[in-house]
């Protein structure tokens, strides 16, 4: 079956949760080998994006970001109840912590960005809203994978595996993504030290519903040299701060998620 041109653009827009720079600015070229097609294909997909504004292209740099217009929508659809209740928790972390807090939850066989609360901290790290992350050797995407079995954690996991993404200190193959699964399930929390990027340290723990189904993952993450001390404490934070989200998604009167997706 043939790919329709809004699949194109729906991997078009998708991509930009992918690299791109500090900044969130992505090239033609990345964009284009990031969905394999043209880069003059992909051009003509982002200037007529960019009239939609959708997308904008940065005077200085030629690069192309997400645009206002495509962010306000976001805004306006991203109000749920997870949010809600996600966001006083997140706000206390940065308090409590000092890092960046964020709020993620699976989309395919990502880990993807809802929700971020920022730290003062001069030097911070940690995804912005809309990246999306591979779930072997990110503490939000193992987390993510609390409840899933080894098949599922294979089918998930076997593409970015075999893709040399990451650094040394991520699980270099499914063996060893299951015990480390294994033992961070037993501790009820997720760590992910440089396996994405050296220097970043980030612990994890799931967020469930009122069916005690994993919803989405909480998330604190920083310099390695100000977390690595902390991991536990920062745990023991992370699953009292979950335990509150679902304490207020399950309370009377606040709507069910399936309900909201419907």
């Amino acid at each position: 079956m043939s790919e329709s041109s809004a699949e194109r653009v729906a991997a078009l827009l998708r991509a930009f949760g992918r690299g791109g720079n500090a900044h969130g600015e992505h090239s033609v070229s990345d964009l284009a080998r990031a969905v394999g097609r043209e880069r003059s294909q992909v051009s003509r997909m982002l200037k007529a994006l960019e009239r939609g504004g959708l997308v904008e292209q940065v005077p200085d740099t030629r690069r192309y970001r997400l645009g206002w217009s495509l962010l306000v929508l976001a805004t306006g659809v991203g109000d749920t109840p997870l949010l809600r209740a996600a966001r006083p928790v997140l706000q206390t972390l940065v308090s409590r912590v000092g890092e960046v807090a964020l709020l993620s939850v699976q989309q395919g066989n990502r880990s993807l960005t809802v929700l971020r609360e920022e730290s003062h901290q001069s030097l911070r790290a940690g995804g912005w809203v809309g990246r999306s992350s591979p779930m072997h050797c990110t503490a939000s995407g193992r987390a993510l994978l609390f409840d899933s079995d080894d098949e599922l954690v294979e089918a998930l996991t076997a593409e970015d595996l075999l893709t040399p993404i990451s650094t040394l200190a991520a699980p270099a193959d499914l063996n060893e993504l299951l015990e480390r699964l294994k033992s961070e399930r037993a501790q009820g929390y997720s760590v992910a030290s440089e396996e994405v990027e050296i220097g970043l340290t980030s612990v994890s723990t799931p967020v469930r519903d009122r069916n005690n189904t994993i919803t989405s993952v909480v998330n604190i993450s920083g310099p390695t040299s100000r977390l690595i001390t902390h991991i536990e404490d920062i745990g023991k934070l992370l699953k009292a701060g979950s335990a509150t989200i679902q304490r207020t998604l399950t309370s009377p009167g606040t709507p069910s998620l399936s309900a909201r997706r419907g």
